[in-house]
């Protein structure tokens, strides 16, 4: 996933694009990279997220 991100960005770059999100994106898939592995999947990708914003996905908070 990561190659086809950073080979994604090179082109727009080199036609011209505005890229903020898309670099932003790549960014996030080089930390999933660095940490999980070149074998991570795109379910990877929720976890620096998760950490950054101090949740985890799909837990449930109890009342009170």
């Amino acid at each position: 996933m990561v190659k086809d991100v950073r080979l994604f960005v090179e082109e727009a770059k080199e036609l011209g694009l505005s890229m903020e999100i898309a670099e932003a994106v790549a960014r996030l898939w080089e930390v999933v990279l660095r940490e999980a592995g070149p074998d991570s999947d795109f379910t990877s990708v929720i976890k620096p997220i998760e950490r950054a914003a101090g949740v985890i996905v799909g837990e449930s908070q109890a009342a009170g």
